[in-house]
């Protein structure tokens, strides 16, 4: 028998700084992620495919989107669908026009029998209680998946339930399938099972990661498991560029080019500005972003260079308010020798009519 783990699709989401138009687009290319789960489930005979929350982003969705969604769990009765509601993901979404293959897991612990494996689940969230854990009965004597969406951590959130995997031990949970975290991770919950999130599902955005889900194989009473990633068009890609060596801003648009050599037309682009640059040295960043925009579905720059500034020359020029302020601040006896040299950065930067941040 064969299982899918999937979760954090985040469908309609879209990517609000590329503009309306191009959003448009990033919210229809996003339903190709479900066609994925859907081309993966079927080329792997999979028995029922887990849906570990947060199908959508948002909790008001067009109708025409979710019948979309619903004719294409519709058209493979062969799979059962079991959901677990996400914090973005809302209880009546699917109230009228429910599929006969897609079961919604309620805020109470409940499971279900599929001959080889026990699927076992509930949508807790914010507004459940913890004792939920309490309710999980599992026979140990069966092999068991619970889904859930949710963090593992001691701390409390308020957007989405929380507990530690010490609260799962002898739960006979062999097991655990997790949404909520993007971050694709693992681990032991006991001797007997394992937690796994399965990762970005379909969330655009940077710092979110690889797209993909987990395909689980239940074969002579026991679990193996593997990631998939998947096919994306797309890329959101942060590059960092060190500007040290660059002696003008055509310096600047060369390194830059050169270290997205291998992207895509197709990427969303975010570039860091690292390293020093001298004073004489003249950058227009909202002229490399109109000029280099074209290249790319979306670009940005983002300048965390610094001024590289030589104190001794500067202290010594005639007629110079950035030797006064050198003066001044090397006068100052409540400052550190790093504190200085910070002031002094901030004072020429101001003078030279860039922007700063204390």
């Amino acid at each position: 028998m064969k299982i899918l783990h999937v979760a954090d699709l985040h469908l309609e989401g879209g990517y609000n700084r590329v503009g309306s138009e191009k959003n448009k687009l990033l919210k229809a290319e996003g339903l190709d992620y479900f066609s994925q789960v859907l081309g993966i489930a079927e080329s792997e005979h999979a028995s029922a495919v887990l849906l570990c929350g947060d199908l959508f982003d948002r909790l008001s969705v067009r109708v025409s989107f979710r019948k979309e969604i619903t004719n294409q769990i519709a058209a493979h009765p062969d799979i059962k669908f079991f959901y677990c509601l996400g914090n973005h993901d809302h209880k009546l979404l699917f109230e009228d026009e429910k599929p006969d293959n897609l079961i919604i897991f309620s805020t109470d612990f409940e499971k279900y029998d599929l001959g080889e494996v026990v699927i076992g689940g509930s949508s807790v969230l914010k507004f459940s209680r913890r004792d939920f854990i309490d309710k999980i009965d599992f026979d140990k004597n069966r092999l068991n998946i619970l889904m859930l969406h949710a963090y593992l951590s001691s701390t409390s959130y308020d957007d989405c339930l929380s507990f530690e995997v010490k609260e799962l031990k002898n739960k006979c949970i062999d097991y655990l399938a997790l949404g909520h975290i993007h971050t694709r991770s693992d681990g032991k919950i006991d001797e007997r099972g394992v937690w796994v999130y399965s990762g970005n599902g379909g969330k655009y955005g940077f710092g979110n990661y690889p797209k993909g889900c987990v395909i689980l194989t239940i074969e002579n009473g026991k679990i193996s498991w593997e990631r998939r990633d998947f096919v994306s068009k797309r890329n959101f890609v942060d590059a960092y560029v060190d500007i040290s060596a660059c002696q003008d801003s055509k310096d600047i648009e060369a390194a830059i080019k050169n270290t997205l050599k291998n992207c895509s037309h197709n990427d969303l682009v975010r570039v860091f500005l690292k390293g020093e640059y001298d004073e004489d040295i003249y950058k227009n960043i909202q002229y490399l972003i109109e000029k280099l925009s074209d290249d790319y579905f979306y670009f940005d720059i983002r300048d965390d260079s610094k001024l590289r500034i030589d104190i001794e020359r500067l202290k010594n020029e005639t007629l110079s308010l950035k030797a006064e302020l050198i003066k001044l601040v090397l006068d100052r006896q409540d400052l550190t020798d790093e504190e200085k040299e910070k002031c002094i950065k901030l004072g020429i930067s101001a003078l030279r009519g860039e922007e700063v941040e204390v």
